[in-house]
């Protein structure tokens, strides 16, 4: 089944004429086409690309779709295939809007919610295989290349730009997001931005990030030590390693996300005062997309959704530990994309490798 056809039936029992999808993502996702530009109008009898000439010889190559070439001005071609309530993402700018809306002049235009975001949400298997290759090309890269590069001096910013080489090397599209490398009080940060901290003995090392393989994100977090960990460091590592595999085992079709993000909480006990942050997200075209897994969440864990699980402990001035896995729901249970080991490994000048504590 195309992607187009899940949109066609929600238009079916909607009561709109048409569906105006102006987010690049959305019309990746449902037509094939991730152009820079382009509109796409799906209509209860057609589907119609409007987009410039750039992407012609592409535009023609898909399948199912009537591609309209945009030459400036307003396009009357694809604006007469529809009249009467027309459907626009409400992503779109107040500007953007009001410029549509004088487009389709005998339209009646009204923004909608989340109705391709909600498409996207579960994944076929086409698309799980390519998440599996996307995480198997992080995995693939991270620990050989600590082993290599962790060296007394070497700063953060170093580091990140490093491993975002290695990545971009192993993945085929770029860079899920921008890597999050901290040593020390700059792992205490959730969303740091890797600075000019050099490397001591002793320091932790939180590391965050993925690739992207035809459109699709792959997200870990690990965790490592150079030389000799803090003692508080080592016992608050074990908890949350703990609290993490604990929810893990309770993913699955049906469950209420909050509940998940709760369990997480109450397994951490006093230490969820330090966890700062939502339990997870869900990943796919987008690193960050529904569902949404955190205390006011309201939804619930379908068969297809691919999510995070990721608590963090949080110590401002000393260090941080998060621990993400990337998951695929089932009806039962999980499957989990993410291989690369979540034992607390240590590193030496020579490159040596020891493991302190075992996630198994």
């Amino acid at each position: 089944m195309k992607n187009t056809d899940n949109l066609a039936k929600w238009l079916k029992n909607s009561e709109w004429d048409a569906f105006l999808v102006t987010n690049p993502q959305n019309i990746g996702y449902l037509t094939n086409f991730w152009g820079s530009f382009g509109l796409y109008l799906q209509t209860r009898s057609g589907k119609y690309l409007l987009t410039d000439g750039r992407y012609s010889e592409v535009a023609t190559t898909l399948t199912d779709v009537e591609f309209i070439e945009y030459k400036g001005g307003i396009p009357e071609d694809f604006i007469n295939k529809v009249r009467g309530k027309i459907a626009v993402e409400d992503t779109l700018t107040l500007a953007q809007f009001k410029n549509y809306e004088a487009w389709f002049k005998d339209s009646h235009l009204e923004p909608v919610a989340g109705v391709v975001e909600k498409l996207r949400r579960q994944k076929n298997n086409s698309e799980l295989q390519i998440m599996r290759a996307a995480q198997m090309q992080t995995d693939k890269v991270l620990i050989p290349f600590l082993q290599q590069h962790l060296r007394v001096g070497i700063s953060e910013r170093q580091l990140k730009f490093k491993l975002d080489q290695a990545l971009q090397a192993e993945g085929r599209f770029g860079l899920s997001f921008d890597s999050i490398i901290g040593f020390g009080p700059g792992s205490a940060l959730p969303h740091y931005i890797s600075g000019e901290r050099a490397l001591k003995d002793g320091d932790n090392i939180l590391i965050d990030c993925g690739v992207i393989d035809r459109h699709y994100c792959s997200d870990m977090t690990r965790n490592f030590v150079f030389g000799k960990p803090s003692e508080s460091y080592l016992k608050e590592f074990k908890d949350l390693l703990s609290a993490q595999i604990k929810t893990l085992k309770a993913v699955k079709a049906g469950v209420e996300t909050a509940n998940l993000d709760k369990m997480c909480r109450d397994e951490l006990g006093d230490l969820a005062e330090f966890f700062k942050h939502s339990l997870g997200h869900g990943v796919g075209i987008e690193i960050h997309e529904a569902p949404t897994l955190s205390a006011r969440s309201k939804e619930v864990l379908q068969v297809g959704d691919v999510i995070t699980i990721e608590p963090g402990v949080y110590r401002p001035g000393h260090y941080g530990i998060r621990i993400e896995d990337c998951v695929i729901v089932e009806d039962s249970g999980f499957e989990c994309l993410t291989k690369t080991t979540k034992d607390l490994l240590s590193f030496s000048e020579n490159g040596g490798v020891q493991v302190l504590v075992t996630s198994a």
